[in-house]
């Protein structure tokens, strides 16, 4: 899925400068700039959005395919709206009336945006999981031959580190365990702090022991190419141990501090890294111990082309939030906004000529610019939206079940049951799901036709050892039905991926599931 070219490192770090700028100054035109009739503030999110510009860098520009698709944290949604803008498939007239009527969304959307959107993120925790589900619905329209396997593709989920404390998304985990889930990248925007203040400590060294315990690859990607130089320098050691015993707390604060802090403290606590020290300024020393592998283009390249396999992966990228801007490091970065002094001061400092602030490649210059059109020529995501043409089913006349009185539940199951043994195209692309209560909502008699999906083939042990059982399901790839444990939003999920198989894959399902919650007391299919 990887790019078979030379990599033009560079160019990629141009790039990521131009993300981070036009990120930031699309949040600023929108509370500093734009006509305001109520003076509320507006909104936006830089320090995120900083966060994570060398990472979706090296992912859009590097790492995917045609295929390939993303779900896009939400606090980072100006930054996808910049890629797009780099490439041309995003208007300046859309990113000038950010979180406006008809312009770039706040978050991610399918519906609302313009520019092509996989996931919409908005409610934390629900993007990530979703990949995982659309994973299983690409390996169902595969195995039931309604995608060719030259149209499969990755799934990739950017995960602020906060959004590790959704449930839902250990129960996705757990769920797609089960299923044997592959074709899954989610990575880690590790920068430390939530929005009332830096995370918690000890419980990130706990979630590689999670995912490999789900049958997941972890990388951890901690440091940069400069601090992996520095280590290997006298004082090294003692360099690279003060950062892995530092608390977030710690290297947040010194981050927002800057060099004089950080000399202070490591020659305080660190003493025998003075040689690393004092053959850097103040200013190199920032940058040494803010190069962090998440803002390392050459580190992420790295682990994204040695994981170019099937194997789901965690990436845990540590980044900075806010890195490169006034306030990065800062507890209060979150929502906080560069004022027009800050940005004033950043612009210059970003080389940007005021006036031409929203230039594609202002500030790069005549000799980098060949290099940087070619990367960007050479993005091989989608510019523009997929056209929604992904045909109709054909509804055969479905008869009234009989009998004067029966459930809802009842009644859906023996219509079901006539649809899978009639066959006909609306029973072939049904695709059913329960969280393991399809005995007791009427999918039995379904799953006993048209059997369980599963890559694998299972066999029935009780039907082989001839036990009796009103129960009979094999499970295999050419199964319609797919069991999913008793977690409630893996249900939701589930068929919100299903449902999303013609816009994603071009291919209809028509998706019912059955349950016993309130939120669905009977039964659903679109």
């Amino acid at each position: 899925m990887l790019k078979p070219v030379t990599t033009d490192i560079e160019a990629l770090k141009i790039i990521d400068d131009r993300l981070r700028w036009l990120s930031a100054w699309t949040i600023h035109h929108a509370n500093h700039i734009r006509e305001n009739t109520d003076g509320l503030k507006v909104g936006g999110h830089q320090a995120s959005c900083a966060s994570m510009t060398s990472i979706m860098t090296a992912l859009y520009f590097h790492a995917l395919g045609p295929n390939d698709r993303v779900a896009v944290k939400p606090h980072a949604g100006p930054v996808l709206h910049a890629v797009h803008y780099l490439l041309g498939s995003q208007s300046r007239e859309s990113l000038e009336n950010f979180r406006g009527f008809g312009g770039a969304q706040s978050y991610p959307s399918r519906t609302k945006d313009s520019i092509p959107v996989d996931f919409s993120t908005g409610s934390v925790g629900l993007g990530v999981a979703i990949t995982l589900f659309s994973s299983i619905v690409q390996d169902y329209l595969t195995a039931h031959g309604l995608m060719n396997e030259q149209d499969r593709g990755r799934f990739v989920a950017l995960v602020g580190d906060a959004e590790l404390d959704e449930g839902n998304i250990y129960e996705a985990l757990i769920e797609g365990s089960k299923h044997d889930v592959r074709n899954l990248w989610w990575i880690i925007d590790y920068n430390r702090q939530s929005l009332d203040a830096t995370t918690a400590d000890r419980m990130f060294g706990r979630f590689d022991e999670i995912f490999a315990s789900c049958g997941w690859r972890v990388q951890t990607l901690k440091y940069g190419k400069l601090q992996q130089a520095a280590f290997a320098e006298k004082g090294g050691a003692e360099l690279q141990r003060w950062i892995d015993e530092a608390s977030n707390a710690d290297y947040a604060a010194l981050t927002y501090l800057g060099g004089k802090a950080w000399r202070d403290r490591l020659l305080a606590d660190a003493p025998k890294s003075k040689p690393i020290l004092d053959r850097r300024s103040d200013d190199e020393l920032q940058r040494l111990m803010t190069n962090l592998a998440g803002h390392d283009i050459e580190s992420m390249i790295e682990a994204f082309d040695r994981c170019d396999d099937d194997q789901p992966t965690l990436f845990i990228a540590y980044t900075i939030k806010g890195f490169g801007l006034p306030f990065a490091g800062h507890k209060d970065n979150h929502s906080g906004l560069m004022n027009p002094t800050q940005m004033a001061a950043w612009r210059e400092a970003m080389g940007v000529a005021e006036g031409k602030e929203w230039e594609r490649l202002e500030g790069v210059g005549e000799n980098a610019r060949p290099g940087v059109d070619t990367v960007l020529e050479r993005s091989r995501i989608a510019r523009e939206k997929r056209p929604r043409s992904f045909g109709q089913l054909e509804v055969p006349a479905i008869p009234t079940p009989a009998g004067d009185e029966q459930s809802t539940q009842a009644a859906f199951g023996r219509i079901l049951l006539d649809l899978a043994k009639s066959g006909g195209s609306l029973a072939d692309r049904i695709v059913t799901t329960s969280p393991d209560v399809t005995v007791s909502t009427n999918l039995g008699a379904w799953v006993n036709q048209r059997g369980l999906f599963r890559r694998e083939e299972i066999a029935d042990v009780f039907a082989r050892e001839k036990i009796a059982s009103a129960q009979k399901w094999s499970s295999a790839n050419r199964g319609q039905h797919i069991e999913l444990g008793i977690a409630e939003n893996n249900l939701f999920l589930m068929l919100a991926a299903a449902g999303l198989a013609g816009d994603q894959f071009g291919a209809r399902l028509a998706r019912s599931a059955l349950s016993t919650i309130p939120l669905s007391p009977a039964a659903s299919m679109r």
